[in-house]
């Protein structure tokens, strides 16, 4: 592709994504999207344009078959009542949107991430299970979602990576996620660490892969210490395992 032509187009799932693109280096560009956990089954459409210097466009258009994961029910998870109130965590929703939606034109990662956890292969709750949140005085309704993450065995203190290289967009305590830590790989891919015991980072930081970066905890909408885990691709959280064994892009 010419670098003078400009490359637009969208993805639908739940609901419509614009793509971002971005030159790697070979006459090419390439965009990443993420498909969320909670999209129904279905065929649904990716269109491209290609706009040129001389402003005629070329369009293309197929529709992308999108299967069901097949998610199980986690048990009902009993948590603070003010990890539920939207009017408390509503704010911290929107701000977390903000900082992910972002697209650094850099690609900072290479190949598959490191496991940002010392365990490899023990996790008490995978990504896109569904479940149901009550709160522990039953002063707010039940509140129903996903599992937007991948979350490690390991109690308090235990160390936490990086998983790739990156620069440190969001670093602090939230009401739901606990001490927080969000880390930006560039072509809006992030990483977000979060219920720490202890955050050994600063917003705009740099790190590397592998670099630890804080300590397991308890913090935000929790029922005992862990690390929840999770990957961002263009504004959508996907299952962090195929980012542990696949390379991307």
């Amino acid at each position: 592709v010419n670098d003078a032509v400009t490359l637009s187009g969208s993805l639908t799932s739940n609901q419509e994504y614009p793509l971002k693109f971005f030159p790697n280096g070979e006459n090419a560009f390439i965009a990443l999207q993420g498909v969320h956990a909670m999209a129904e089954p279905g065929a649904y459409p990716l269109k491209l344009q290609a706009t040129y210097p001389d402003g005629s466009t070329e369009s293309y258009e197929q529709m992308v078959l999108i299967e069901s994961g097949g998610y199980p029910n986690d048990p009902i998870l009993i948590v603070p009542p003010e990890t539920l109130d939207s009017s408390i965590t509503q704010s911290e929703q929107d701000d977390l949107i903000a900082t992910i939606s972002q697209a650094s034109p850099t690609q900072m990662w290479s190949g598959p991430f490191n496991n940002p956890s010392v365990y490899d292969d023990c996790f008490t709750s995978r990504y896109g299970s569904r479940r149901e949140y009550r709160a522990d005085d039953g002063s707010v309704d039940p509140y129903y979602s996903f599992h937007s993450g991948l979350d490690f065995c390991g109690g308090t203190g235990l160390q936490i990576d990086s998983a790739a290289d990156g620069i440190v967009t969001f670093s602090g305590d939230t009401i739901v996620r606990g001490s927080a830590t969000i880390i930006d790989h560039g072509w809006g891919i992030f990483t977000g660490y979060f219920h720490q015991s202890e955050n050994y980072v600063q917003t705009g930081q740099t790190v590397s892969a592998g670099e630890v970066i804080g300590l397991v905890g308890a913090t935000g909408r929790v029922t005992g210490a862990h690390l929840h885990w999770e990957v961002w691709v263009n504004g959508v959280q996907v299952n962090p395992m195929e980012w542990l064994t696949l390379s991307f892009p």
